[in-house]
């Protein structure tokens, strides 16, 4: 458990200091196409929908969704990772068997590190 929290806070890290357009355009690929994926089935369209309400309050049409996926920049992703590990508060929810469990302490320091 603590080697994936560690994995995570440092791929965060690596996210803000070098993450590459290629990477961007193949995540903005890869949402549009789940995306117009779950469009063929009625589950995953009422969860689509159930979600953009929840998010949104309300439900973006189509060619808007893309267009914002579209509008992701490399750098804003680096600025929000960078945010992410760097700024904003930290929080820890843990489920199931928690002996040796890193602790939310734990989980600072290595942000910091």
């Amino acid at each position: 458990m603590g080697e994936l929290l560690d994995l995570t806070i440092d791929e965060m890290k690596r996210a803000a200091d070098d993450m590459s357009e290629a990477e961007i355009a193949r995540a903005r690929a890869q949402m549009k196409a789940g995306l117009l994926m779950g469009l063929e089935s009625p589950s995953s369209r009422a969860e689509r929908l159930a979600r953009m309400i929840q998010i949104w309050n309300r439900v973006p049409d189509l060619s808007e969704t893309i267009a914002m996926i579209d509008a992701v920049t490399t750098g804003g992703v680096r600025d929000f990772a960078g945010n992410l590990v760097s700024v904003a508060p930290s929080a820890l929810a843990l489920y199931g068997p928690v002996d040796g469990a890193p602790d939310l302490a734990g989980l600072n320091a290595r942000r910091a590190a």
